[in-house]
């Protein structure tokens, strides 16, 4: 016969605390990078240095628009002149 499978009270605290601590550290891990990517995104996007979150999403959604625009002239142009 095999032993009973059950863990103790204290197995089970002990394990419970590990979860509460990598989940603690996913979170901060989380908020580490949506600051990194929120930087990234300053630095791209022209005029965006100091601008708080909703300028910040105004202006890149404004610069991707102008972006695809650009793109959308220069495949025009190279069509135009055959290259």
């Amino acid at each position: 016969m095999g032993k009973p499978c059950f863990m103790s009270m204290n197995q089970g605290n002990q394990r419970t605390r590990m979860n509460r601590l990598v989940m603690r550290k996913k979170v901060k891990f989380a908020k580490i990078s949506v600051r990194r990517n929120l930087r990234t995104l300053r630095k791209i996007v022209p005029g965006c240095d100091g601008a708080d979150l909703e300028t910040l999403f105004r202006r890149s959604v404004e610069h991707i628009i102008g972006l695809k625009s650009l793109v959308c002239v220069l495949k025009r142009m190279a069509n135009s002149y055959g290259v």
